[in-house]
């Protein structure tokens, strides 16, 4: 809403950017809209920006962090509110059960999630055995640094190390494993190369992902 006030942009037109801009692709006849859909992106993008104008917000990273080397701005448009998210299933459905092993504290989620419980449960956890060992690695088994800074994590070696370190957890603990990633485009990005690299493959044979 910043944004089109500064820019002095009526937000009720922008609306039915996207719905017009196909309807007159329609009207022209058009059969083959791939040539058009670098404009059907950015109409998309108006439509939204127009329509959800509370809890949301504009990142603008100068480029996509897939591609650093590459100057290619990347324009994001972001939920910041849970509870919109949240709504439609609310609405839906009768009874909803929300679960989570890290949900803490409890009572704050309701606040941000926009719904009163009707019913609040939480359960200790319990061990057997110790099973908590925190370790820092700061280098891989080729002795290259191996670090998640921004300038480093996205180096073959770097991403080869993280792979051979997730394939010596896998042959040696014998439970189960989570890998945290610093963010979902760099996760797609890591498993896109362990797949090619063959590192997924071995790891499938200590474990299923």
């Amino acid at each position: 809403s910043q944004l089109l006030h500064e820019e002095d942009i009526e937000p009720k037109p922008l609306k039915f950017v996207a719905e017009r801009l196909r309807s007159l692709l329609r009207t022209l006849q058009v059969t083959d809209v791939s040539d058009f859909n670098p404009l059907l992106l950015v109409g998309d993008f108006a439509t939204l920006l127009a329509t959800y104008r509370q809890g949301f917000c504009i990142i603008i990273e100068p480029y996509d962090e897939r591609s650093p080397a590459l100057p290619d701005p990347l324009f994001q448009f972001c939920c910041n509110d849970a509870s919109i998210a949240m709504k439609p299933v609310f609405e839906r459905f009768q009874s909803v059960v929300i679960t989570s092993g890290t949900l803490s504290p409890i009572d704050m989620y309701p606040k941000i999630l926009g719904f009163e419980p009707r019913a609040v449960h939480s359960f200790a956890m319990s061990f057997s055995r110790d099973i908590i060992l925190p370790l820092v690695v700061t280098r891989g088994a080729d002795q290259a640094p191996l670090s998640s800074k921004f300038d480093l994590r996205s180096e073959p070696t770097t991403v080869r190390n993280y792979g051979k370190l997730l394939l010596d957890i896998a042959a040696t603990v014998p439970d189960g494993v989570v890998a945290f990633f610093t963010s979902y485009s760099y996760m797609q990005q890591v498993v896109r190369e362990w797949h090619a690299l063959g590192i997924l493959k071995r790891v499938l044979e200590h474990k299923l992902v």
